[in-house]
């Protein structure tokens, strides 16, 4: 008997948009060539002005020099020219959020289709400091001495001992202004551990010193080794940066305004956080705004760099934001495809662990920070070194499957998928490559190693009239990784998000689910901050805004080996922990801390993170490879590979619009390429235009330099279900889906012991 799907989606999803419709990009490029003048008429939409200056102000400043005539130096125009064109491809075709060039919201299932924004400059938005620079104004706060004598300060939440020693990880900044984290190490003594025990609950420096003074220690001589743990970070501030709950300005903001004579840096704060609401009240502020505001952040004599200092957030604004619920239905469906499609997890990190911890351990139970030091323990991947320049992401994406998660040999859907790809070759149509149930029918589904709460992204488009559903996976150990960074500025992604994790949690009724709170980079804040999402969390070398009873420290946490399965156990609640991390950070970067690294790894510890569509190997021995589609469903657009040998006779040095237009359609024609296709690079797509001179000739500028490139073809070239008016917007649905049958058992359990429980209390009674 085959296995039931146990996934149900929930109510409501996320849509992306971009800031501007695909008919502005269509209308910008309709002519061979785009001229200065109808660049100028754009550059006159300050909403435009604005979204470009706050990703480049270096760049915004240029092309207002340009286009007021300031330039003459042809070169230099073109380059801004292809700059700015990628900005507006950028803004009116992409759907990633960046900026105020693409935002999401929340829409939910109805009986049809009805989805029409409102008009762009309705959006909502959210501005905040740069998270880079919030850290390095908490650091000079927390050196100046009147405020570091009224701060409270607690033990470095990395901190913990062995033997007779304390350990802890320290961090510096190099000369690029990255983290630059070493294991530090102090020696135990009866004064370290009456400091460490009393500044639990934070403690100001007068009242540290007070535990140490005695006929042999004075007020001077205590303070000064209190100075000494502050300057070796053995004790942090309250200032120290959280990358949840509360925005991190309001934070110090709050703090200063419990310490004597900081009423003047008070007002300056209350200026920018009014600075901040006031332009969050519209799109398309003046940039002068900005800079003004920019040289008043100056006084606080805090380096940065204004193309970083503001980072934004958009929410569009919707008429009507509802989805066919027969939608979600298929997306379900075609779940039961992806699962057999996709192999188990292969000699993970956590399967070596594992391993070494029962071959040094076996089956004793390990304090995990004992375990994780490389001197005295086993370490976690050893072979990368104790630092962190992890960077962040511009974009959000469901986890991709790795090499080292599934399998880098062939194997037997690769084998079917090569056979079918052979077989369409000789076809008539051999642009598309259709995927059928009886092409799997041998392989087995398995839904008991999928995470308890999934994430899926897919398009909705129209070809040939018909609707279809571009979808290659779905995964993440949780299905508000995808939505965890807006949960700050949206309240109803922000109600989504926690409803997943309430779900989680019901599912694990046995376990305590704890969100880890790091800080691996400063300005990695900018896109891992989000709300406090779950009742418990685990800090390290970031803070925990919850109260210090729904805290778990590192030094808590212990590690066992019990039935093949890696067991975290907290001491304090005594309860099996489960961590999570509910943002989309690229924590696999390769020295990423270790004990960092273990906590997320846990999140997929003998489960597949995703499912999916994947060409593998097929796609380095291929240069082209068709679309793929099953039923309504597209699940990998056409691609082409292009080696530089192929595009160099483009490269030369075209001086007639004619001649490169005849060129590039000859290419077309030869490689079946359409005319819009997206340029990629890793998560990033732009949409380039072959039939218009000025998009070719920045497309070549970009590609001549590069061995190969890959382009893919842009199918929303018809109709759109998102409009604004009469226009067509692209899309991107963030769909999230539950184990239902999990959520059903868990729930009768709790049913069933409440119902013992009073059972018993009416014998007792």
């Amino acid at each position: 008997m085959k296995q039931k799907n146990p996934y149900t989606f929930f109510d409501v999803f996320c849509l992306r948009t971009p800031l501007l419709p695909l008919n502005f990009y269509f209308d910008l490029t309709k002519e061979n060539e785009i001229s200065t003048k109808k660049l100028k008429e754009i550059w006159s939409n300050d909403t435009i002005k604005e979204a470009i200056f706050l990703a480049s102000p270096e760049l915004f400043s240029e092309i207002d020099k340009w286009l007021l005539g300031d330039l003459k130096d042809k070169k230099k125009i073109q380059r801004l020219q292809f700059s700015l064109l990628k900005y507006l491809s950028r803004m009116s075709s992409r759907c990633t959020p960046f900026g105020l060039f693409a935002g999401c919201s929340m829409g939910h299932f109805s009986k049809s289709t009805h989805i029409e924004l409102k008009p762009h400059t309705d959006n909502q938005r959210q501005t905040r400091f740069d998270m880079n620079f919030l850290v390095a104004f908490s650091q000079k706060l927390s050196k100046e001495e009147a405020i570091k004598k009224q701060l409270k300060w607690y033990p470095n939440n990395s901190l913990y001992k062995i033997g007779n020693q304390y350990r802890y990880v320290e961090y510096t900044y190099d000369s690029f202004n990255r983290r630059q984290h070493s294991i530090e190490a102090v020696t135990h003594t009866s004064y370290l551990e009456i400091i460490l025990q009393n500044c639990e609950k934070g403690k100001k420096i007068s009242e540290i010193a007070e535990l140490l003074i005695d006929d042999e220690i004075s007020l001077e001589e205590a303070e000064d080794f209190i100075y000494q743990l502050i300057d070796n970070q053995i004790l942090v501030s309250e200032l120290e940066p959280s990358v949840t709950g509360m925005g991190f300005l309001s934070q110090i903001n709050n703090c200063l305004k419990r310490i004597k004579n900081t009423t003047e840096l008070v007002s300056k704060i209350n200026h920018f956080q009014e600075f901040l609401n006031t332009i969050d009240q519209t799109l398309g502020n003046a940039t002068h705004l900005y800079k003004e505001n920019s040289e008043k952040v100056k006084e606080l004599n805090v380096d940065f760099e204004l193309k970083y200092l503001f980072q934004t957030d958009m929410y569009p604004k919707l008429l009507s934001n509802e989805l066919d619920i027969q939608i979600a239905y298929k997306i379900g469906r075609v779940m039961t495809l992806f699962n057999k499609l996709s192999l188990p997890p292969k000699n993970t990190d956590l399967h070596q662990f594992k391993n070494a911890f029962v071959k040094r351990y076996e089956t004793r139970e390990i304090p995990l920070a004992k375990v994780l030091d490389i001197e005295v323990g086993i370490g976690y991947i050893q072979n990368r070194e104790a630092a962190d320049h992890t960077p962040f992401l511009e974009d959000l994406h469901i986890p991709q499957r790795k090499n080292d998660q599934t399998t880098s040999s062939w194997n037997p859907i690769l084998d079917i998928l090569n056979k079918k790809l052979q077989e369409i070759t000789k076809s008539n149509d051999p642009y598309t490559l259709q995927l059928h149930d009886q092409d799997f029918e041998n392989f087995d589904t398995n839904w008991n190693d999928l995470p308890d709460t999934m994430s899926s992204m897919g398009e909705l488009v129209l070809l040939n009239g018909q609707r279809k559903i571009i979808v290659s996976s779905m995964g993440g150990t949780s299905a508000a990784n995808l939505l965890g960074r807006f949960s700050t500025g949206n309240t109803e992604i922000k109600n989504h998000v926690q409803n997943i994790a309430e779900i989680e949690q019901k599912i694990e009724k046995n376990k305590l689910l704890a969100e880890i709170v790091h800080l691996p980079e400063s300005r990695t804040g900018n896109v891992i901050r989000r709300e406090a999402i779950r009742n418990y969390e685990i800090p390290y070398l970031g803070k925990s805004n919850l109260s210090a009873e729904k805290q778990i420290p590192i030094e808590d946490l212990m590690v066992s080996v019990q039935y093949d399965k890696i067991i975290l156990r907290s001491k304090k609640y005594n309860q099996e922990i489960l961590p999570k991390l509910t943002n989309a950070h690229n924590y696999k970067g390769k020295n990423a801390l270790p004990i960092y690294n273990f906590l997320c790894d846990m999140q997929q510890q003998n489960i597949r993170s995703a499912i999916g569509f994947s060409w593998g190997e097929l796609l380095e021995k291929n240069t082209f490879l068709p679309r793929v589609e099953y039923k309504e469903f597209i699940l990998s657009k056409a691609r082409w590979k292009i080696t530089k040998d192929r595009i160099e006779f483009l490269l030369t040095d075209f001086t007639n619009n004619k001649d490169i237009l005849t060129a590039i359609t000859d290419w077309r024609d030869l490689l079946k390429i359409p005319r819009y296709v997206q340029l990629i690079d890793f998560d990033n797509t732009l949409l380039i235009d072959l039939g218009n001179v000025s998009s070719i000739r920045m497309f070549l500028d970009i590609v001549k330099n590069r061995y190969q490139f890959i382009v893919e073809e842009f199918l929303f070239t018809e109709e759109s279900l998102v409009k604004e008016n009469n226009n067509n917007y692209t899309n991107q649905f963030v769909f999230s889906f539950y184990n239902a049958e999990k959520l059903a058992t868990s729930t009768k359990a709790c049913i069933s012991i409440n119902s013992k429980d009073t059972q018993n209390k009416k014998k007792r009674t």
